[in-house]
């Protein structure tokens, strides 16, 4: 009887040990498998940031993997229906799992057959897991470019020879391809050049405000900004004819200072004072960001005919005059008056000083009912201290076209018209805007004069207007009320 056992156990045993290690070979399988399944993606990066590629552009591709390792990475550069490989490179089994590579990769376009314009970087990285029918994990990515073979050339042109501090400058210039935006630095402001109306393609004007203050001699700079890559500058050293502003001192009286808060209600009602030079600096601050706000966008080609229309009346402020407030004999705030006051009869209709295109028609802070016209070029004309508005944003309105009516809103006490120009934002000297000698020798001449020079294939040679201009005069009232 036990001898029959033994053998019975025996096998028994025998199947549990080999069981045992089918167990352990299939777990050993598993491991294997499920380890070269891979369960992460590779990576893959550019480490050196591309939108632009010139004539020779080197870039570098960063791409890993945490647990199988790479297999291969591939860089296609496509343009069009054309799809070229600029760089497949493979990697041995092995190796360091995890640890990131560095692809160098130089894209010449030109030797690829491409042309300029927007193209496609795309980068794949592939690892070693069994993943995909033992083709491996992916990882891609794709970047916008544009292809950019010539250099932006930037060369000057002409400029208005009679340039008087605080007045209205102009330049034109050619550039060799479109750019993103062009133009002129003046100071640490830019201003948008525009495509010259009398000139060819690749043709530009700016029209830029010329400094209140500082030397006769000053310097600006041409920019040519292109849509991706470095801007291209051309320093400009031009000479302005210095002006001795007025100096106006101006009593606050306490009664003037209880219409200011009454009119400007602020957070302590109880301190005129303190109402007043919150009105006269900090709105004052906030409503010339607004100007510029609304000067920002302007139509690309001048829609004014001949010199604007001067609003007719007496003379009371100046432009660039240099205001002192006095309360009880002692100094309290300093401004520079940027426009001209107008004073008429009261409620007199005020008209539109040139043609254009209404783009604000409403309060404006200390301005009080404001109506601002764009006349292209970035010249923007505003009516301001309004009783009235006859004009809504959107018109088209001709020069002498009734935009509203005289007033006393805002910062002023007292009927007249705040008249002002400003370009793209920067208000500029109002009396050679009236002046047609002034306009058609110092602005439209000298576009017209450029591009007749490139007609005439004298463009190499910088054109400077000579003649003669004069500019509107008028007398400087003494008026010492507060006018904005």
């Amino acid at each position: 009887m036990g001898t029959l056992l033994k053998p019975r156990w025996g096998r028994k045993f025998g199947y549990v040990i080999w069981g045992a290690a089918g167990l352990a070979v299939l777990a050993v399988l598993v491991w294997l498998v499920v380890g070269r399944l891979d369960f992460d993606d590779p990576t893959v990066a550019l480490k050196t940031p591309v939108e632009v590629v010139g004539a020779k552009t080197t870039l570098t591709i960063e791409a890993g993997d945490l647990s199988s390792g790479l297999k291969e990475v591939k860089v296609t550069f496509s343009q069009g229906d054309q799809s070229k490989v600029v760089v497949e490179r493979t990697f041995p089994p092995g190796g360091d799992r995890g640890e990131p590579v560095e692809v160098p990769v130089t894209l010449a376009p030109q030797a690829l057959g491409f042309k300029e314009g927007k193209a496609t970087l795309t980068v794949e990285a592939r690892d070693r897991s069994w993943r995909n029918l033992f083709r491996g994990r992916t990882a891609s990515l794709k970047q916008e470019v544009v292809i950019d073979l010539v250099p932006v050339s930037l060369s000057f042109q002409a400029t208005s020879h009679l340039l008087h501090a605080g007045g209205t400058g102009t330049i034109c210039y050619r550039l060799n391809k479109e750019v993103k935006e062009s133009g002129v630095m003046v100071g640490d402001r830019f201003y948008r050049g525009f495509p010259n109306p009398k000139g060819t393609k690749g043709e530009y004007v700016v029209l830029f405000p010329v400094p209140q203050e500082g030397p006769a001699a000053f310097r600006v700079e041409l920019v040519a900004r292109p849509s991706l890559g470095n801007e291209v500058k051309q320093a400009l050293s031009l000479k302005s004819k210095p002006r001795k502003w007025r100096h106006d001192n101006i009593n606050l009286s306490d009664g003037f200072l209880r219409l200011v808060a009454e009119r400007f209600p602020m957070a302590n009602p109880s301190d005129p004072m303190g109402t007043y030079l919150e009105v006269n600096r900090n709105m004052r601050r906030a409503n010339h960001d607004l100007f510029q706000k609304i000067s920002s966008q302007t139509n690309p080609q001048p829609l004014w005919s001949g010199s604007f229309r001067r609003f007719f009346g007496k003379p009371m402020a100046r432009f660039g005059d240099r205001r002192t407030y006095l309360y009880q004999n002692k100094a309290v705030d300093h401004q520079t008056h940027l426009g001209e006051d107008l004073a008429s009869l009261i409620n007199s209709p005020v008209y539109a000083g040139n043609s254009g295109v209404v783009v604000y028609a409403e309060p404006l802070g200390i301005y009080g009912q404001t109506v601002i016209l764009d006349h292209g070029l970035g010249v923007f004309s505003s009516y301001s201290h309004l009783s009235q508005i006859d004009a809504k944003v959107g018109d088209k309105v001709d020069k002498g076209a009734v935009l509203g009516r005289t007033g006393t809103t805002g910062l002023a006490f007292g009927d007249h018209l705040h008249f002002a120009v400003n370009l793209q934002g920067e208000f500029v000297d109002p009396l050679e805007w009236w002046d047609p000698h002034w306009l058609k020798d110092q602005v439209e001449g000298v576009w017209a004069g450029s591009a007749t020079a490139a007609a005439t294939g004298d463009a190499s040679k910088p054109v400077q207007e000579k003649k003669k201009t004069t500019r509107a005069k008028g007398k400087a009232g003494k008026g010492k009320k507060p006018r904005n």
